[in-house]
């Protein structure tokens, strides 16, 4: 009996010190991989980004007959696309903005400004309500005001292919960076640089 009760006592001194190397040694160790990881990973996304040059200037009409402008938005973050004159290919885009939308939906300094071909402010409400953009605040439809949407994408976005292209301009209207809309992972990498170049701000509603 004193023999197992020595070795049940060992064995228990056994594990506190496992533990205690455990909590001393290996958590932390693995925390700081993690730490470490997540900032590399987030220094690299910071790299992809760069100075593109400021976004043209232009004073465009949206679906609630708002003046939209670099003025206007300075200080927000935007995300910028073209919509389709094809009307499937136009719900296609909206589709995949919608989910870039969706994680920044109750932020209050990012906008969304997907341009279209010229129509009236009423046209314009009609025609985003059928695209399923009904979030007039903060996703705004915006009249081009000409026929030539790839002149006017590269003019004041670079964005050299307006089917394809999404822009990100950071608050400063400096444009950061251009995204294929058709790839998950460019789209997924849009939403991360989103939160990069967010400022800190109240998140709506609140």
């Amino acid at each position: 009996m004193e023999e197992n009760f020595g070795t049940d006592n060992k064995n228990k001194a056994r594990f506190r010190a496992a533990m205690t190397f455990l909590i001393l040694f290996i958590l932390p160790a693995g925390s700081w991989y993690f730490m470490s990881s997540g900032l590399n990973y987030r220094k690299k996304s910071q790299s992809e980004l760069s100075d593109m040059g400021k976004v043209g200037a232009f004073e465009m009409k949206n679906q609630t007959n708002l003046t939209i402008s670099p003025e206007l938005l300075k200080g927000k973050v935007a995300v910028v696309n073209f919509i389709s004159k094809d009307i499937a290919t136009a719900k296609k885009q909206v589709a995949r903005i919608a989910k870039v939308h969706q994680s920044f939906d109750n932020t209050e300094d990012v906008v969304f400004l997907s341009f279209t071909l010229p129509d009236t402010a009423n046209n314009l409400l009609v025609r985003a309500n059928k695209l399923g953009i009904t979030d007039n605040k903060q996703w705004y439809l915006i009249s081009t005001g000409t026929e030539d949407l790839t002149y006017i994408s590269k003019k004041l976005f670079h964005i050299d292919n307006p089917e394809s292209g999404v822009a990100l301009i950071d608050t400063s209207m400096s444009i950061r960076r251009v995204y294929d809309i058709n790839s998950n992972k460019e789209m997924g990498r849009l939403v991360e640089q989103i939160a990069i170049v967010i400022p800190e701000q109240p998140r709506r509603g609140m």
